[in-house]
């Protein structure tokens, strides 16, 4: 039975929005329920259903550990992308794909690191011990990197999944998840192209307001949680020592 307070929820939030009649993909025919003022209508009722399978699958794969890297590097995506990733503690790429993050992560790992170094001489004052011209040109390359790997910069290895905003805009980073093998769930517009992820949220790609709502639902299932051996790590309480044994004299 469908969840008629999600699709209201949805509905109030735009998220039933899609692009103008030229623009758009016929793979997105089943669902779109129209055309209203020259522009595509979801149908939020398999929007829905969309949804919750997303949500479903994100659940199932980080109670199993997976990293999740979320990506949106359209300027109304950006903000939210940054916030859901810190809170739910994952990784992110927010301004700019580059090119071979996945399919040649040695590399990019190895820009990490350079980034990462700078960050540190910068902290400890290493940089104030070079010339003026040699420091700019570190702060110079340090705004660069962080542009690109400020989300990523304790990244150890290639995630485990891809949550992607507008699959038809971030298209490169689907393909290396695609090469790789890696699962995506994408926001998609009715430009999107329902092939290039493993499964997606027909919805609003263009709006702000829709855009925070759709991973405001998906936030929970993807929050990661730390688990040692026994299982979900907990708060650990200190124990205080254990007061020696006093004998008391026997009366003789």
């Amino acid at each position: 039975m469908a969840n008629t307070a999600l699709i209201k929820d949805m509905l109030d939030n735009a998220v039933h929005i899609g692009h103008k009649r030229q623009f758009w993909s016929a793979k997105m025919r089943d669902y779109i329920y129209g055309i209203q003022n020259n522009i595509h209508v979801f149908d939020l009722y398999k929007t829905e259903v969309r949804i919750t399978e997303v949500k479903k699958a994100l659940e199932e794969a980080t109670s199993k550990g997976k990293v999740v890297l979320i990506v949106g590097t359209k300027l109304q995506a950006r903000d939210t992308v940054k916030a859901i990733a810190e809170e739910t503690g994952n990784y992110y790429i927010n301004t700019k794909w580059v090119p071979g993050l996945l399919t040649n992560f040695p590399t990019i790992k190895k820009r990490i690191a350079a980034y990462n170094q700078i960050e540190k001489d910068l902290e400890t004052g290493a940089l104030e011990m070079l010339t003026k011209k040699e420091k700019a040109s570190k702060l110079k390359e340090l705004e660069k990197l962080r542009k690109a790997y400020e989300g990523i910069k304790d990244i150890k290895k290639t995630p485990d999944v891809l949550l992607v905003v507008d699959g038809h805009y971030e298209a490169l980073a689907l393909e290396e998840a695609r090469t790789l093998k890696i699962p995506t769930y994408a926001l998609l517009g009715s430009t999107g192209d329902i092939d290039r992820c493993t499964d997606f949220v027909p919805s609003n790609v263009n709006s702000i307001k829709s855009i925070k709502f759709v991973l405001d639902y998906l936030k929970a299932s993807i929050k990661r949680v730390k688990k040692t051996e026994g299982g979900v790590m907990g708060r650990t309480e200190k124990l205080v020592p254990k007061s020696p044994v006093t004998e008391t004299p026997s009366a003789e």
